[in-house]
């Protein structure tokens, strides 16, 4: 026998006797929609599931959120990788044609932290955002021993996730007696914000906004304006520069979410859709968020988000 045609055998066999995982492991597509310590945070849940399962886990993720678009094209990249199911945080209605045209391809979907309208997607894992909401109006009303009037920076119309969160803080703050007063969308841009809030913060008891990009822009705004810490501010979100601000009471209380908890989950029911487990209708997974406050957060321990 030559050489080489018995080395080739060789290699061939050893191949053979590899687990079937290190042989041919199933990819998984994550598509987030940004690139802050909330995304990060959600990366780090999915790999471990996918260690877990001896999954491959290709995430691409755009550098700023909002664009629809950007997803768009990083969805045709998790294809070319081959990646038979896709994890994605929609950023717009736009999504949902791509996912109708992925489920008719044998390719299933999960939406994380968002939703959007239409059933072709597998399975849903967020916060209870709506949930999330209350928690803040009753919170901020607590603060302000059920009276006063409050502004709600709105971040962007058409966002499911902040939409619910707005909607659960307006129900809740009303009905514990505050007056929202002041209800805009202003992003997560520091200098509109600041604009916004120059002449309407001596009329102003206190504030929320509703995600993370918006309450660190929130923050950095009231810096800028000299009034951070001078009236009571529920934000959204974790992370050092939040968890820093709420310490030194510049921020009065945050609402954390379990993004490990959320990519976690949402990889392993990428598996159980790879695996051809039927769902009759989408399953929905929502996960309760947690309200911290200065006094509560006694050190980094105390600010981990348990799941």
């Amino acid at each position: 026998m030559p050489r080489a045609f018995a080395f080739c055998c060789v290699l061939l066999s050893a191949a053979a006797s590899l687990p079937g995982a290190a042989w041919a492991r199933d990819c998984i597509g994550m598509v987030p929609a940004g690139s802050t310590a909330f995304w990060t945070e959600m990366e780090a849940g999915a790999r471990q599931a996918a260690e877990e399962l001896e999954l491959d886990l290709y995430v691409r993720g755009p550098t700023h959120e909002g664009s629809a678009e950007v997803q768009l094209q990083l969805i045709e990249r998790v294809l070319a990788k081959g990646c038979k199911a896709l994890v994605i945080a929609p950023a717009g209605a736009a999504i949902a044609a791509r996912v109708a045209a992925l489920r008719t391809a044998g390719i299933a979907t999960v939406y994380v932290d968002r939703d959007i309208a239409g059933e072709d997607a597998y399975a849903l894992v967020a916060t209870d955002n709506f949930l999330a909401g209350q928690l803040a109006g009753q919170r901020l009303a607590e603060l302000l021993g059920g009276r006063g009037r409050v502004a709600l920076l709105r971040l962007r119309q058409g966002l499911q996730s902040t939409g619910e969160r707005e909607r659960g803080f307006l129900l809740a703050a009303e009905a514990a007696g505050l007056q929202v007063v002041f209800a805009e969308y202003l992003g997560d841009d520091r200098q509109a914000i600041a604009e916004a809030l120059r002449e309407r913060l001596p009329r102003l008891d206190g504030l929320f906004t509703p995600n993370g990009t918006s309450t660190r822009a929130t923050l950095a705004a009231l810096r800028q304006l000299g009034r951070v810490g001078q009236l009571p501010h529920v934000g959204f979100d974790g992370g050092a520069l939040l968890l820093d601000a709420l310490r030194q009471g510049q921020i009065h209380a945050l609402l954390l979410q379990q993004p490990q908890a959320m990519g976690y989950r949402a990889v392993r029911l990428a598996q159980q859709a790879l695996r051809g487990e039927p769902a009759a209708s989408r399953l929905q997974l929502l996960l309760e968020p947690r309200v911290l406050t200065a006094a509560e957060l006694v050190d980094d321990a105390a600010a981990e988000q348990p799941w």
